[in-house]
Formats: structure tokens, C-alpha cells, sequence
């Protein structure tokens, strides 16, 4: 797994948990709304003068449903017709001579709706991001603890794979790979000639052509994805090199 997969996935996973948490802050307005509707709409059928009394606000808080509103929900003529931040909708009461409006507003502050809203669920995500990279990041430390690096070019000890430019999969030949694996391990990643001959053809008397051929089509595959170079001490040596 790449460190971008994981960072990724737990972009994802906090972004799901934002989401879900402003959705339910949003429902709890919604309901916040509702209720002072429904309790503004029952008031005014039973209010019989035009004046706000006590007797009126006492009946329009027992008219609510949600009881963190009782004592925070107020009811105001609505002389302006200027909606607030959270408030029911403007409704009308009429006698025979007089229209009066009315509206009610929620005095909630952003930390009172978020605590009446339902915030189990994007906290058990926020606290799956947190572990999904965690662990995430423990995995790649460890994984990356068992590569052999040199320039861009790694190997992947448990996968028994080799990486090049932004850690792509090389894909080799079986001998190519026990090839670059001995020059991972090699002191200063040189190889002798006769030494690769030795190991990769021991049964043959003179491997160098053989092993001439092997480099030819190994060199592209490394070149190409990496920053790594086979250089050639003629007649002597094989070396990886950086360029920089």
C-alpha cells in the first residue's frame, strides 16, 4: 500500500464523518424550526387579543416539543419581516379590524444545536480515520524497514518485488531479478563479471555473452523507471549508479 492510498482513505473517511455531522446538525435545525412553527401556529389559534402577554408566552413554550427550547425559544411581533438566523416561519393573526404578524426565534448558539444533534456516527468515524492511519502509517514504517533502497529504485524484501519511480512495480525476468537483487546486496552495488557468471550460469564455461544480452535488456527496464544507471567497467565489472 502506498502512503498516498492511505492518506487518501482517511481524507475519505474524515471527510464522511464532516459530512455526516454537518447533516445532522442541519436536521436538528430543521426540527429546531419545525417545533416553533407548529408551536407559534397552535398559539395564535388560540390567542384571543393582539397584545404578547404572559399568559401568551407561557402558552407557546408549552406548545414545544423539544425541551431545550422552552427556555430559549421566544416569541416577538414580527414588524420587519426580516428573517434571523433561526426562526419560524412569519405567520399572521387577524381580528376583525387588525393583522398582526408574529414570529419566534431560537436564542441557540452554534455549540447548544451541535449538542442537541446526534454525533455518534461521525465520531466513530473521526476515531476510525484516526486508527485506519495510525495504522496505516505503522504498516508503511515497517514495510519500508524491510526495503533495500538505492536512488529511486527499491526492493521489497517480504513482496520479493522490485519498485522504481514513484513506487510502480518493475516488472522483470527471473533472472533479471536475481541479477539486481545481487547488486542490491553487493557491497557498493558492484559486481564482478565472473562473479554474476558464476551464480547465474555455473555450468557454463564462458557466460559472457550470455550475461552481455541479459544487461542489454535489463538496462531499459531500470533506466526507464528509475534513476538508476548500469554502468559498465569493461571487461571487468558491472556497477549501479545515481543520477542526480
Amino acid at each position: 500500500m502506498k502512503p498516498v492510498h492511505s492518506v487518501l482513505v482517511f481524507c475519505v473517511i474524515i471527510l464522511s464523518s464532516f459530512l455526516a455531522s454537518f447533516g445532522s446538525y442541519r436536521l436538528v435545525e430543521a426540527s429546531i424550526v419545525a417545533d416553533m412553527n407548529k408551536a407559534l401556529s397552535q398559539t395564535l389559534a388560540e390567542k384571543r387579543d393582539l397584545w404578547i402577554t404572559p399568559d401568551t408566552i407561557q402558552a407557546y413554550r408549552n406548545h414545544l416539543s423539544i425541551a431545550q427550547l422552552k427556555d430559549k425559544s421566544i416569541l416577538s411581533y414580527d414588524v420587519s419581516g426580516a428573517e434571523n438566523a433561526l426562526c419560524s416561519r412569519q405567520m399572521a393573526w387577524k381580528n376583525s379590524n387588525r393583522t398582526i404578524l408574529f414570529r419566534s426565534y431560537a436564542n441557540c448558539s452554534f455549540m447548544t444545536v451541535f449538542g442537541m444533534s446526534d454525533q455518534r456516527l461521525p465520531l466513530v468515524l473521526s476515531l476510525l480515520g484516526v486508527l485506519w492511519l495510525f495504522l496505516s502509517m505503522r504498516y508503511i514504517r515497517r514495510s519500508n524497514e524491510k526495503m533495500l533502497v538505492f536512488g529511486t529504485l527499491s526492493y521489497a524484501l517480504c513482496e520479493q518485488q522490485f519498485y522504481g519511480n514513484g513506487h510502480k512495480p518493475l516488472k522483470l525476468t527471473p533472472m533479471q531479478e536475481q541479477l539486481m537483487r545481487m547488486f542490491m546486496y553487493s557491497d557498493g552495488h558492484k559486481l564482478a563479471k565472473e562473479a554474476i557468471c558464476k551464480a547465474l550460469w555455473p555450468k557454463k564455461d564462458d557466460a559472457a555473452e550470455t550475461l552481455y544480452t541479459l544487461i542489454r535488456r535489463l538496462k531499459p527496464v531500470i533506466e526507464e523507471n528509475s534513476n538508476v544507471r548500469i554502468a559498465v567497467e569493461r571487461g571487468k565489472a558491472y556497477e549501479l549508479t545515481v543520477v542526480k
